[in-house]
């Protein structure tokens, strides 16, 4: 992150670019992964994205959890992911609208 704020000014993304956010923040969940929320979680703690673009993520990453029913249905798990990225970008967009 501290690289990163080196070459983006994430501050100044964030407010020129806040759907976009919530948009990567909710695709990232895709990631079958816990890894890539720790970076939402310690951005929001540096006060440098809203709660709306965390609450996103948080609703759109499964972590490993969905890692079982991968190897048991890749149709279902599909249909899971692609659900929570739905729901995630529609409850950050009404946080995010709500002022969070």
């Amino acid at each position: 992150i501290h690289v990163m704020n080196h070459f983006i000014d994430l501050k100044q993304f964030v407010k020129s670019y806040p759907i976009v956010l919530l948009l990567i923040a909710s695709l990232v969940g895709l990631i079958p992964e816990s890894g890539p929320h720790i970076f939402f979680i310690s951005l929001f703690a540096a006060g440098t994205i809203p709660f709306s673009v965390l609450l996103a993520n948080s609703i759109s990453q499964d972590g490993h959890g969905v890692l079982p029913l991968i190897s048991m249905c890749i149709k279902d798990t599909i249909i899971i992911k692609v659900l929570n990225v739905i729901y995630a970008f529609i409850f950050g967009l009404i946080f995010y609208s709500l002022g969070f």
